[in-house]
């Protein structure tokens, strides 16, 4: 029987979540409760790319969740039967596998089975040509199946997640567009940095953030970028000089240098280019006078797994056992690193040869190198 009590608080919930997103764990508890279960998730995934677009859970380990996001759900057999439905429509496990089918599946029987879960019901969101929006409660083996009841109180409760949902969105896109620049920087595999005068750091993508981090070569150091060698400080402040000069015809308009690195690693290359008035006008960051380009020879793995799934549709765990495979790396080794059964790696190998057409492992990581050496001209 419906609580109505308990319907009121994840109602209520759900709309906060709606203007509050870092309230929508809050509202994925309030909406587990309701049917007695053991956690919730939203899941909005991007079909052209296969990807998560977000993933929030409650009630739920958060390292599985990440097991899930990076592996387990290129296997989950709900995606699928999901992508078929209408906005609004409520699906359940029986609609797609009977007891002895989840026995066999991977995922039932890998990752649920680790969790203690068993059985789910959703519904769907948002289902658009290019995303697919859906909310699941999750439930172990020992909660049961859902019955009719809880079919009818998630149809009751859906359009207030649609709301949610909807308002949660409009929002979001209203602060990207604020932060465009920012959320294209992010997206590159290069370091990007905006500079204001005297070198002063703007604005940092995650890359740079993360080459300054792992490296010698240059770091962070409060609001500036400082270089090692006594000579990629000179030429970088020298195209720091140039770039500020930029309105003078007789200075030079751009400058690139390589700062060398120890044991014999290609060099990184470092670009710096100025940022015209009449950009940094239309700009959220007017003060930047350049932008800094910090290219990392090394770092192709990201490049190549976006090729990778953008040329086959391959997924992210699907790209990244090829790129592991190819760098000599066995299937039990990958396994082993990645915290998963072989019969997972398996099943991934598996859709990735369908995908690609590659018969073999070593046929795999001739393509996979011959990708590789395309990349390395960019």
């Amino acid at each position: 029987m419906l609580d109505e009590n308990l319907f009121v608080q994840a109602v209520e919930a759900i709309y906060v979540s709606g203007v509050e997103a870092d309230r929508l764990p809050h509202a994925l508890e309030a909406s587990s409760r309701l049917f007695g279960a053991c956690g919730a998730t939203l899941e909005v995934l991007d079909k052209t790319a296969q990807t998560h677009v977000e993933f929030c859970a409650a009630g739920l380990p958060p390292i599985p969740c990440a097991e899930y996001r990076n592996h387990f759900a290129a296997l989950n057999p709900r995606i699928a039967p999901t992508m078929r439905q209408r906005a609004g429509e409520v699906g359940w496990d029986h609609q797609i596998l009977d007891e002895q089918a989840m026995l066999r599946d991977p995922f039932y029987s890998e990752f649920l089975a680790e969790l203690g879960l068993r059985y789910f019901i959703s519904v769907v969101l948002e289902q658009s040509p290019d995303r697919l929006a859906v909310v699941a409660i999750q439930r172990t083996a020992g909660q049961g199946h859902v019955d009719r009841g809880d079919i009818s109180m998630m149809q009751r409760l859906c359009p207030h997640l649609q709301r949610a949902h909807d308002l949660r969105s409009r929002l979001r896109a209203a602060g990207e567009r604020s932060s465009g620049l920012e959320n294209a920087l992010d997206l590159l595999a290069d370091g990007v940095a905006l500079l204001g005068p005297g070198g002063r750091l703007v604005y940092v993508n995650e890359a740079l953030r993360r080459l300054a981090a792992c490296g010698r070569e240059f770091r962070i150091v409060r609001d500036a970028i400082e270089f090692s060698s006594s000579d990629a400080r000179s030429r970088f402040g020298g195209a720091l000089s140039a770039a500020e000069r930029f309105h003078d015809p007789s200075a030079p308009c751009a400058a690139d240098f390589a700062v060398s690195r120890a044991q014999g690693l290609p060099a990184f290359t470092v670009s710096v280019r100025p940022l015209a008035r009449g950009e940094a006008q239309a700009r959220r960051h007017p003060e930047a006078v350049a932008m800094l380009l910090i290219h990392d020879p090394l770092d192709r793995k990201l490049a190549a797994s976006h090729m990778l799934q953008e040329l086959f549709g391959l997924t992210n765990a699907e790209a990244h056992l090829v790129h592991a495979l190819g760098t000599g790396m066995t299937a039990v080794a990958y396994a082993h690193s990645r915290r998963v059964s072989i019969t997972t790696v398996y099943t991934h190998l598996r859709r990735t040869r369908e995908k690609t057409g590659w018969k073999s492992v070593a046929e795999l990581t001739r393509r996979f190198n011959e990708l590789n050496v395309s990349l390395r001209v960019n």
